[in-house]
């Protein structure tokens, strides 16, 4: 997945990416191999050439937090983050 210019305005905003997580399988049948599918919640921090940053925590007066970087080509949506 590409992020054009449209995603550019949600960096520093609240978003919700729905992704595929590879998953590692140990002594399983092959049948039941597959990715996973997530959804993470967070602020969209930065947008990389292959991948983006969102950042679920931080820690007061400083730069240290808690980050997920998600690998592009896992990325099925992006979007600001609406509560229901």
């Amino acid at each position: 997945m590409v992020l054009g210019r449209k995603y550019k305005k949600l960096i520093g905003k609240m978003v919700e990416v729905d992704w595929k997580d590879p998953t590692g399988f140990v002594n399983e049948n092959l049948r039941e191999v597959k990715l996973s599918k997530c959804t993470s919640i967070g602020i969209l921090r930065e947008i990389k050439e292959d991948y983006i940053i969102l950042q679920t925590s931080k820690y007061e007066d400083s730069e240290s937090g808690d980050y997920t970087s998600i690998t592009m080509g896992c990325i099925t949506a992006l979007r600001e983050y609406k509560d229901s």
